[in-house]
């Protein structure tokens, strides 16, 4: 392992594992190559290094993992989740593991051809390290204290948490840092363009200055990809069925790239129709990305958050007659709306920079099941604790509209006479309650297990004994998404006691793992492309309140009581459900309150040993879907609870 401390030494790269050289690139023999760190001169053993890595503008953007091998027997290393270099290069500070051996990389999650460079790798002195550290206090503090009393892991966490993350104030120097030119030799179309189809812009110039029309005709005669032409009139444009469409208002610009990357994603995945892209808006100390999660069907409903930075496949044309009246920001809205959900693809990159912003959806949506009344039943696992289960059953029983519910109170050995006191008198004055009592270690999955073989429902609701209900028709506003044939669990949002957000669903890669992305707000805060306020797919909704069909749930086998009988089994269970073709959802417009990790005495620190075993488990079973959630963006921080920079 290399020791020097010269910033400026080449840093090269080896194949490791499936991967081979490809000319002056890679080529990917499966999801997962690894290259060989070589001759890294800068990245000494126990020290901090800021390593700067470029990708091909025309391959798709996925986050590096940085594996360090720490020798020992069998696969021993530690890693790292990088950011995605979407605009061109990538930053990543971080601790070198003292005991590391060598060093490797995965620059991305695809078969196939690939390009990427180590740029550099450039120690960070101590000071210097700090001063970046301190923008986050608290982090600092729990790193260095950490350290002190030798608990490695949570010095090692609470370090990335402490570099990971910059506000989105300082995104015009963030950029500059990561901007680069189009470089013909490294910057490599993965489809052969010679025969590629036509882009085809409907430039929308009514009412428009000249020197708008003009803007947007230099920035696609600007193009690396020059089979494109342009029109002002939509009447005058002769299309085929085999050109790429893209609408612009007049004024509206692209990057150089943006037509080679559009034509090279549509030749990657030649079941999709529609394609989107990142915006940059605002100028000068106000410039902002708009980073856009992947294709949700659901948020689209709620929330115009795609825009028109779009392009489509021209025979989408075929069924729309009226497509030359629609304009562009219509023409996008509508065939999004009409569009099968595996139909719709993102690039994940800033390729726009619009003139105009496109405007809010028009109305809201009543997202209310209104069918029959299928049978619902609720199980709540608890071990005594009748301070948060007294509140939780009462809100349940008292709050809830829906006429066709019961609950199983699954009792995990408590011995508290207040507690069978409570459920006794519940028993007997409501007939919807019945206590099932399952006794042994506590394990969450086994115990939403039972209930379920014990439910009677069409419909399971697994709901800790720490919430409340807050929103009355909660039921029915679950159902309504739960009950769609490609839909597996449903989640709701979830506030603190005192106000602010806890859960508006969770995010893969976040902390290392999975965490929940848009806390921390306001209940009234939008968040991240409206994500806080709106329906909305996402990878994982916790089990904390969580609806699921019951045939579904029983189709994957329910939560794992083997490998996560506490730590992140809801999050394997709505991954499991995903891979069988249904869809998490979690319904932001339905509340409830949740004090969260109250019944395990949950605190603020927490040791990483006390679920190691857990987390390793996830990891090694969803590591392809942590690195890149495909609900989030690689241009965002894991380690903010709300959008902010890497």
């Amino acid at each position: 392992m290399p020791t020097s401390d010269s910033a400026n030494a080449p840093v090269t790269l080896e194949a490791a594992r499936d991967v081979r050289r490809d000319g002056e690139g890679f080529f990917a023999l499966s999801e997962e190559p690894w290259l060989r760190v070589d001759a890294a001169q800068g990245m000494s053993r126990g020290g901090v290094v800021e390593l700067r890595y470029a990708a091909s503008f025309y391959d798709e953007p996925a986050r590096p993992i940085l594996r360090f091998w720490l020798g020992g027997l069998g696969e021993n290393f530690k890693e790292n989740i990088l950011p995605g270099p979407c605009e061109g290069v990538g930053v990543w500070i971080g601790r070198i593991p003292s005991e590391t051996t060598e060093i490797w990389i995965s620059p991305t999650n695809r078969s196939g051809p690939f390009n990427f460079r180590l740029l550099s790798a450039r120690p960070v002195r101590r000071l210097d390290a700090l001063r970046k550290a301190a923008a986050a206090p608290k982090r600092l503090f729990f790193a260095l204290s950490a350290g002190m009393v030798g608990l490695t892991e949570e010095s090692e966490l609470n370090w990335r948490w402490a570099f990971g993350a910059a506000p989105m104030s300082a995104y015009p120097s963030w950029r500059a840092a990561r901007r680069r030119e189009n470089d013909p030799h490294f910057d490599r179309p993965t489809s052969e363009w010679k025969n590629g189809p036509r882009v085809v812009a409907l430039v929308d110039a009514r009412g428009a200055a000249p020197r708008d029309i003009e803007t947007t005709r230099a920035s696609l005669a600007a193009q690396t990809y020059s089979n494109c032409a342009f029109f002002t009139k939509a009447e005058d444009a002769e299309i085929d069925a085999g050109d790429l469409v893209l609408p612009l208002v007049a004024g509206d610009r692209l990057e150089p790239y943006a037509c080679g990357c559009l034509v090279d994603h549509f030749a990657r995945h030649p079941q999709q129709a529609i394609a989107y892209a990142d915006e940059i808006v605002g100028e000068g100390d106000a410039l902002r990305p708009l980073y856009k999660p992947g294709w949700s069907a659901t948020l689209h409903r709620f929330e115009n958050y795609v825009g028109r930075a779009a392009c489509f496949r021209a025979s989408l044309l075929a069924n729309r007659p009226d497509w030359r009246e629609a304009g562009a920001d219509g023409l996008i809205d509508g065939l999004l709306s009409a569009a099968q959900h595996d139909q719709v693809g993102a690039l994940r990159r800033p390729l726009f920079r619009l003139a105009r912003a496109v405007k809010a959806r028009r109305t809201t949506i009543d997202a209310i099941f209104r069918g029959g009344a299928p049978a619902v039943t609720v199980i709540v696992p608890t071990r005594d604790r009748v301070d948060l289960l007294a509140p939780c059953l009462d809100s349940l029983l008292r709050k809830s509209l829906y006429p066709q519910f019961d609950v199983i109170v699954v009792d995990n050995d408590s011995v508290e006479p207040r507690t069978q006191a409570l459920l006794q008198a519940l028993q007997a004055k409501d007939a919807r309650l019945k206590v099932l009592h399952k006794p042994g270690p506590f394990n969450f999955s086994a115990l939403c297990n039972a209930g379920a073989r014990a439910a009677h429902g069409d419909f399971l609701v697994f709901l800790n004994n720490d919430t409340e209900i807050v929103t009355p028709d909660w039921i029915e506003r679950l159902l309504y998404f739960a009950a769609a044939p490609d839909v597996g669990a449903v989640g709701a949002k979830l506030l603190y006691p005192r106000g602010g957000v806890q859960h508006v669903g969770v995010v893969l890669g976040m902390g290392g793992v999975a965490g929940h992305f848009g806390a921390g707000l306001d209940e009234s805060d939008r968040g991240w492309m409206g994500r806080n306020v709106s329906p909305h797919e996402t990878s994982a909704v916790t089990g904390a309140c969580m609806m699921i069909e019951r045939r579904k749930f029983d189709d994957v086998g329910g939560f794992d009581e083997v490998d996560l009988p506490v730590e992140l089994n809801d999050v394997d269970l709505c991954l499991r459900l995903a891979a069988r073709g249904w869809r998490a959802i979690c319904n932001a417009q339905t509340i409830l309150i949740h004090r969260q990790s109250a019944s395990r005495r949950g605190g603020a620190i927490r040791l990483q040993r006390v679920y190691e075993m857990e987390r390793r488990a996830f990891y090694a079973r969803w590591r392809a879907l942590v690195r890149d959630d495909p609900h989030f963006h690689p241009g965002l921080s894991l380690y903010a609870p709300t959008e902010a920079l890497p």
